[in-house]
């Protein structure tokens, strides 16, 4: 019966006693549509309001026997006494509902009138909006887009797992060689069936509950039916969505979404920008009159926002595990509430109520069953934990076991078919556990009668247990029977054409794009979403301008108010060159900010909310004002004080090249990170061909000098036309005196008519040079070309937009969101293989049978009293936990509870002293006493978010934990013993080889195996006192009961510990011994004993207030829903301070006074010996993290491997760039950049070197929290694993660079330039550490960075000579710069034994006054001046003039350098190492914890 025919009733009241009809609120037949089936093998009584209940009608079952049917079957078989116990079991139920709606009842009579009103629940006024709008809708032309799904045969095929082997070092180099060995060429890659041979459908309005234990497919299912294809393998088998067919569906993408198990968003927007962002994209084009957009945005968002109780955190950040912002249930919700915006016909959710608490996840699938309901969506979601509350509201469910359907039908039959199997289903336990815990060989009780029967053990046999039965036969009927019905109606015309009516007024799009806004509307809404990503980093854009403000400045006071001579000929350009590199390096952070958020997009993708060009389109759109705003500034400052022309035409054109720079660059660096599955590739690929740009930019290598094999890529390098544009806008009707230059110069040299300036372009007594001439001669450059260079640049811009438009559309690094395991090479297990299943099982068994025997523990009495937590916020302070007191005891097991939000994290964050943040105030006690220095190190913290170290095998993570948190006296082989028993005991053996990975890669271990290890790491560390927040979230109720009942015997061993619970079953709440309740702000409800079957806690609600608890109701959710836990639930009871009155909490205060509380334990923790914050010594800890950083960097061979042929390709680059350079003057400037361009090189290490750095510190910052190890333990370990790799680096380098450029001399000069390179590069290296020591994130250390580079480069001594920097720099930044004595040692290196002989191009040439020959005019001259003259013709009459005779003449005369401080400058290079050193231990000190 209709809900809405009862108006006047309250929801859970409405009471409707029907036969073949089910209401709205039940779980099967709601709808009176033409796809409902009418189910003729079932009699249905239903009971509004509470669990339907039915009872199978065997009398018309088909019968089906076989000579393997499991006996099991045969008790199907009998009908009659199968019949007679369901009609008894009828009447009982009967009576029990009965007594429950007297209970009802007289909780109404009781109640007031505000009762009454508020009886009118959330849940009816959802039902009545949708049901409102769509009659508004429907009134005005819309249609009900209805799809149901059907599954025919299906089966999924992965990759198998022993293909799968962890990448290291050596793996591109097997590659190579694999590709030359044809025995290779004839290896099949292993598969595994994922699913294997489902069946099963839901029509349109109805929900169908998938269930199953991690492992056996439900996610890939749920994926497969949302259309996501990619990452598999193959997938065989029918899936039609109505009567389209899979195939034509992806032109629907939007229509059927997947809402992934993690909380995937932009951590930095709030609740509304997210969801506001979502309305945009799916605000339909046709709306109702007098509607606008953003009318119809307001209402959906404060709509949803009511619906999941996030009104208040409307400006709240999201937030992530790094950044503090919503809760995790909280964060969990405004996943949920993003999927429903997208307006799917079919909404597949995964594991979506985790991180929710009871009372929160039922609401939400009320939600799910009234929208199902009301707008006829058709509903799957996996539920992990599912309470019968929430089962009862699906129509049909389906179960699955490694990839097999072991059963799919109405969701009232599950549990008597799993029985009727021979299967036992204990006292009080949820029908979702017992039918999922048949397939857990742990868990599963075969019933007595069934002892001597042969019953179903693996799921090969469960399967084939359902396959023999009349239930599936008749599944495959009512299938046959829908899909007929589908045919028939043809239900996709309709659906069509609303999608179509949903499509934007405005779009231009194709009719079978599946977006709803047009492209326009799409930029337009991301350029405003990234707008507010940008904006809502202020640190860092505060960074960038304070970088681009410092550094102009910098670059204008060095180049300062350059002269029109001809020593400001050669600056000029230099200047120029500063400029155009400065605009590109600062947009070296684009390539870092491709590989964050792909996910994001892979999901929006998957929803259909925008096309992936738009979103690169919205990013360019937003890089041009940022570029204009840090281009202008720059121009502002550098132009003028360089002395360039005042020209206001010169300076727009300088400052609108610059801008074309900064744009161009940063499309080309996105490119290389859209066009690579890695950061670390992007980089060494960036690195690369930013060498190329800066060697073919036509500065440090003129046009005529590049060897003809690589003069191509000046024709693409934007750099190059920008530095060609710009020079040729500068020397434009520019002219430059030298009139105290010109050759030969001295008191004698009178006759301007034979003297000549000493640079390319001059005449012969002609003492000046023309700009244009100049740079035509020098440079091969024309001035007419300005407009053309200009213009290139943008066209350059645009080129690689094209390119990252390309990539976006057509690539996906993100796996789909799809893990893949990977695993040590010949130990993965076998795959959803029967044996293998065995196998596993007998070993879980008999681990968890041995489990007490071998724990011992030592525990304490922890007490806190008058806990007061406050928070800054805008407005001031903010309090998230109000005077919040308690204990935990060995053998006791506490349970933390309240609803989401309400301070349960944020109470273990201050118990477990993890709070970096915030003000907190009160007492912590152990055993009586302040708590020591060890606390952290004993104690065991369970977090909510998993941070795991992706390098590490499962085995490898557990054995590090025991190692370095273990006592000392504990030997190794005894601690792996241990790492092995709790391998077992989490049912993670099979995983123990293999990766953990992370989900942005998609390689690596799932989100549920992801929980089961950060529990096991806190296990390995044996504490003695345990803070578990939330364990059991994510995990399926198997999974759940196990770690529960291991928790259970740690506290039955003496161990202390508490732990938040959100959504506990019955069973699982039994465990426990007390309860620490919370409601909102952090306010404690009860403390105290939970007593026999909730006695004592259940006692406690009903006495100050509450309405009678239900025999069969959860105590958990019962106590939930009395503190008016959940997003609408309230209450009028004032629960903390009933609790502040009552005797429960004085004697709770009373007993915290008490010194008897602690005399219970006297044994003190490490009584026999000084707390120690460490469990192991430095060396120790240095060792060990050592060997872990060097596995995580040997097994990174995108990083490794990549850096090392990123020098030899630049080396190579380089190498045949200066191909064997020769002896004349030009060639020693050549040298001179030669080594230059291995400068640039070494520094760009420092990009490859920051993102390790970071993620490693992070990772470093969950292990400091637990006392793992020291921070100068991690601070010299991760200098020490960067040396080698390094060193091979750096040989790589000098091996392809220093031959091909002919500059070898003897082995002393060479082994000088290989340990100087090595010096350099160790150098750089941990200078990049340093500063990502000092920074809070990789933006901002990218944001400095160019200061840092560009000074480096700037007064290194090559661009700018030491005499030729303004005092203010010379006498101080010169000196301190440490490439300064990296490149002084390298250049006279090579210089020192160079003899010059000029070629003819190179000769400044002149003539000599008449009678005078070249000798005899030049000999005062050459007297007082380096280099030397001859003669061009045998009469003397034509001189040419060498501006040096060997290489010494050029290193001191024009850089001031000297060849006898080579090691000197080493040494100096090796102190800079080791103060950087100490830069990263102060720094590593200082940020050591994270703000929390």
């Amino acid at each position: 019966m209709d809900q809405s025919n009862n108006d006047d009733l309250p929801p859970n009241l409405d009471i409707g006693i029907e036969m073949n009809i089910v209401s709205s609120s039940s779980s099967s037949t709601k709808n009176n549509n033409n796809y409902n089936n009418n189910n003729n093998n079932l009699i249905e009584f239903t009971v509004s309001g509470a669990d339907d209940l039915k009872i199978p009608d065997y009398k018309n079952l088909p019968s089906v026997t076989s000579p393997n049917s499991f006996d099991g079957l045969s008790s199907i078989s009998s009908i009659n006494e199968d019949l007679y116990k369901d009609l008894k079991n009828l009447e009982e139920s009967f009576n029990k509902v009965t007594i429950e709606l007297e209970g009802e009842s007289r909780k109404l009579s009781q109640s007031t009138i505000k009762d009454v009103e508020k009886a009118d629940s959330e849940e009816f006024k959802l039902r009545k909006y949708f049901e409102n709008s769509l009659r508004m809708q429907m009134d005005n032309g819309h249609k009900v887009k209805r799809m149901g799904v059907s599954l025919k045969n299906l089966t999924v095929v992965g990759q198998g797992a022993e293909s799968s082997v962890i990448a290291d070092v050596l793996t591109p180099f097997k590659a190579l060689a694999n590709l030359f060995n044809p025995f290779y060429w004839r290896t099949k890659t292993s598969t595994f069936d994922i699913l294997h041979d489902i069946n099963g459908f839901i029509e349109d309005g109805k929900m169908l509950l998938v269930l199953g234990r991690p492992g056996s497919g439900c996610s890939t299912l749920l994926r497969i039916i949302s259309n996501q294809r990619d990452s598999y393998v193959a997938v065989n088998g029918d899936v039609k969505y109505g009567n389209i067919p899979a195939e034509k569906w992806a032109q629907y993408r939007g229509e059927a979404i997947y809402t992934p198990e993690e909380d995937i968003h932009h951590p930095t927007l709030t609740v509304h920008q997210t969801l506001d962002f979502a309305l945009k994209l799916k605000t339909p084009g046709k709306l109702l009159p007098d509607e606008t957009k953003t009318n119809f945005r307001e209402k959906i968002y404060d709509l949803l926002v009511n619906m999941f109780g996030l009104v208040k955190q409307r400006d709240t950040m999201v937030g992530n595990e790094f950044l503090r912002g919503l809760s995790g249930g909280e964060r969990k919700r405004a996943t949920i509430a993003e999927a429903m915006v997208s307006g799917a016909s079919i909404t597949c959710f995964d594991a979506s109520t985790r991180g929710l608490d009871a009372a929160s996840a039922l609401d939400y699938a009320k939600s799910l069953r009234i929208m199902s309901d009301t707008l006829k969506k058709t509903t799957i979601a996996s539920f992990y934990q599912a309470s019968d509350s929430i089962y009862s509201l699906f129509d049909k469910v389906m179960i699955l076991d490694k990839g097999r359907c072991i059963y799919f039908g109405p969701t009232t039959m599950a549990k008597q078919y799993f029985l009727d199997l021979g299967f036992h289903c204990e006292e009080r336990k949820s029908i979702p556990d017992f039918i999922t815990g048949v397939t857990n060989p742990q868990e599963r009780i075969i019933r007595e009668d069934f002892k001597d029967k042969k019953v179903p053990e693996t799921s090969a046999d469960l399967e084939e247990a359902w396959k023999q039965s009349p239930l599936y036969h008749q599944a495959l009927e009512q299938q046959k029977s829908y899909e007929d019905l589908v045919e028939q109606e043809q239900p996709s015309k309709s659906f069509i054409e609303q999608v179509l009516n949903q499509t934007s007024k405005t779009s231009f799009k194709r009719s079978n794009s599946p977006y709803t806004a047009s492209f326009f509307h799409q930029v337009w809404a991301l350029t405003q979403r990234q707008f507010q990503l940008v904006y809502g980093n202020k640190f860092t854009i505060y960074s960038r301008f304070a970088t681009v403000f410092v550094q102009s400045w910098i670059f204008g006071s060095v180049y300062f108010n350059q002269a029109l001579d001809t020593s400001g000929l050669f600056t000029r350009g230099g200047a120029v060159f500063s400029s155009v590199i400065f605009c590109c390096i600062l947009t070296q952070g684009e390539l870092h900010s491709t590989f964050f958020g792909r996910r994001i997009l892979q999901k929006h993708i998957s929803y259909a909310l925008y096309r992936p060009s738009a979103h690169f389109l919205a990013q360019v759109i937003i890089d041009i004002p940022l570029s204009i705003l840090q281009c202008t500034l720059h121009a502002i400052i550098a132009y003028f004080m360089y002395g360039f022309d005042y020209n206001a035409g010169k300076f727009f054109i300088f400052l609108f090249t610059l801008v074309g720079v900064s744009l161009a660059s940063a499309s080309l660096f996105r490119a290389f990170g859209n066009y690579t599955p890695s950061l670390f590739i992007g980089q060494n690929l960036m690195n690369v061909v930013f060498i190329f740009m800066v060697n073919y930019v036509s500065y440090s290598i003129p046009y005529d000098k590049m060897k003809p094999y690589f003069k191509w890529f000046t024709w693409v390098n934007p750099l190059g036309y920008a530095f060609k544009a710009i020079l040729e806008n500068e020397f434009k009707d520019q002219q430059f005196s030298c009139q105290q230059s010109a050759i030969p110069y001295g008191p004698g040299y009178t006759d301007d008519m034979h003297r000549v300036c000493p640079i390319p372009g001059s005449v012969e007594g002609v003492l000046f040079v023309s700009g244009p001439a100049y740079i035509e001669t020098e440079f091969q450059m024309d001035v007419s070309d300005r407009t053309m260079n200009v213009f290139l640049v943008y066209v350059l811009w645009l080129f690689y937009i094209g390119l990252n438009i390309i990539a976006v559309e057509y690539l996906d690094w993100t796996g789909g969101g799809y893990t893949h395991k990977v695993y040590k090479k010949g130990k993965a297990p076998k795959i959803n293989d029967v044996e293998e299943e065995k196998n596993i099982n007998k070993t879980v068994q008999e681990a968890t049978s041995k489990m007490k025997e071998n724990l011992s523990i030592k525990g304490g009495i922890f007490t806190w009293k008058n806990i007061k937590y406050t928070v800054p916020v805008k407005e001031g302070t903010r309090l998230l936990l109000d005077d919040v007191q308690g204990w935990i005891k060995p053998g006791q097991m506490t349970a933390l509870m309240g609803s989401s939000g309400a301070g349960k994290t944020t109470l273990l964050d201050v118990l477990a002293k993890r709070k970096t943040m915030g003000t907190i105030e009160g007492e912590s006690y152990l055993n009586g006493k302040p708590l020591a220095i060890d606390f952290e190190r004993i104690t065991g913290y369970v977090e909510q978010m998993d941070v795991h170290n992706p390098g590490l095998t499962v085995r490898e993570a557990l054995r590090f934990s025991a190692k370095l948190r273990q006592e000392p006296e504990v030997p190794v082989s005894e601690k792996y013993d241990y790492v092995e028993k709790v391998l077992e005991m989490m049912e993670m053996k099979h995983l123990g080889d293999a990766l953990v990975g992370s989900l942005e890669t998609g390689i690596g271990i799932s989100v549920e195996e992801r929980k089961r290890l950060t529990i096991g790491l806190e296990l390995v560390a044996r504490p003695h006192i345990l803070f578990l927040d939330e364990p059991t979230s994510g995990l399926d109720a198997q999974s759940s009961y196990n770690i529960i009942k291991f928790i259970r015997k740690l506290a039955d061993a003496g161990m202390p510990l508490v732990c938040t619970i959100h959504q506990p079953s019955p069973v699982l709440f039994e465990h426990f011994d007390r309860i620490l309740l919370l409601a909102r702000g952090g306010k404690t409800v009860y403390f105290g004993d939970i007593g026999e079957k909730s006695s004592t806690l259940i006692n406690y609600f009903q006495r100050n207030g509450a309405r009678k608890a239900l025999e069969s109701e959860n105590p958990a959710e019962y106590i939930l829903e009395a503190i008016g836990a959940g997003v609408h639930g309230n209450t009028d009871v004032d629960w903390p301070e009933v609790w502040k009155q009552s005797p429960e909490f004085q004697s709770v205060t009373q007993e915290l006074t008490q010194p008897t509380l602690y005399q219970e334990n006297n044994a003190e923790l490490n009584a026999n010996q000084a707390p120690r914050e460490f469990s192991r010594g430095f060396a120790y800890q240095f060792v060990e993290l050592y060997k872990k950083l060097n596995l995580i960097w040997w097994r990174d061979p995108f990083y490794t491997f990549g850096t090392w042929f990123q020098m030899a390709t630049s080396g190579l680059i380089v190498g045949f760039t200066f191909w064997q350079l020769e002896d004349s003057s030009s060639d020693l400037v050549l040298r001179t950049f030669f080594i230059w361009e291995g400068c640039i090189l070494g520094v760009l290490l420092i990009y490859s070197a920051l993102p390790q750095f970071f993620l490693q510190k992070e990772y470093f910052k969950r292990d400091f929290a637990s006392k793992y190890y020291s921070w100068h333990s991690f601070a010299m370990s991760i200098v020490a694993v960067e040396l080698p790799y390094i060193i091979v680096s750096c040989t790589i380098f000098f091996f392809c660079t220093y031959w091909t450029a002919g500059v070898e001399w003897d082995n002393s000069t060479n082994f000088y330039h290989w340990i100087m390179l090595c010096m350099f590069g160790i150098y750089t290296v941990s200078f990049g550490q340093a500063l990502g020591a000092m920074c809070v994130n990789l933006a901002i250390s990218i944001a400095i960075l160019p200061v840092m580079l560009i000074y480096l480069f700037l007064f290194s001594g090559v661009q700018v000579p030491e005499m030729s920097f303004p005092t203010f720099w010379r006498k101080w930044a010169y000196h301190l710069d440490p490439t300064r004595y990296f490149t002084e040692g390298l250049v006279t290196n090579i210089l020192q034994h160079t003899t010059v002989t000029c070629r003819q191009e190179d000769l400044v040439q002149f003539t000599p006054p008449v009678n005078q020959t070249c000798q005899s005019y030049t000999s005062d001259f050459i007297s007082q001046s380096p280099g030397y003259v001859i003669s061009l013709n045998d009469q003397g009459t034509s001189c040419g003039y060498c501006v040096y005779k060997n290489g010494a003449d050029f290193y001191e005369n024009v850089l001031g350098w000297d060849a006898s401080y080579k090691w000197r400058n080493f040494g100096i290079l090796a102190a800079y190492f080791g103060f950087n050193i100490l830069l990263i231990l102060v720094f590593v000190y200082l940020t050591r914890k994270s703000a929390r």
